[in-house]
């Protein structure tokens, strides 16, 4: 039971920021005759019935760009991946990928792979 409610709540952490969007949008929904009457830039002129959109476009606008301001800056924090290479002094335009292949001690190869494999599984239909 622990383990489950652990679980759902680091789902919930991580996918907090997806839901910030949606945060602003639902904030908007529940007051929006607050946001129409005195947060409105144009509440000045009723003729263009903005009823707070302006306002809802500003913080959108605003929470796109926090998210991509923690992005770009958790891309700079994230650490450099290198990939190691177990064979460090390897020629290729002498030798072709095949055989080096062979060569190395981690690959092994069938002769005729296919009569090997297949030989047991596939049987003609017998009537």
């Amino acid at each position: 039971m622990l383990t489950r409610v652990t679980i759902y709540f680091l789902l919930l952490v991580l996918n907090l920021p997806l839901f910030s969007r949606m945060g602003v949008v639902v904030y908007f929904q529940a007051n929006k005759a607050y946001i129409a009457k005195v947060l409105c830039v144009n509440k000045n002129r009723p003729s263009l019935h903005c009823d707070g959109k302006c306002y809802l476009a500003k913080k959108l606008k605003a929470a796109e760009e926090r998210e991509h301001k923690q992005t770009a800056e958790r891309l700079e924090k994230m650490p450099e991946i290198q990939l190691f290479c177990p064979f460090g002094n390897l020629n290729f335009s002498k030798i072709s990928f095949i055989e080096l292949l062979r060569k190395t001690s981690n690959f092994a190869f069938l002769v005729n792979p296919v009569a090997g494999m297949l030989k047991g599984i596939f049987r003609p239909p017998q009537f």
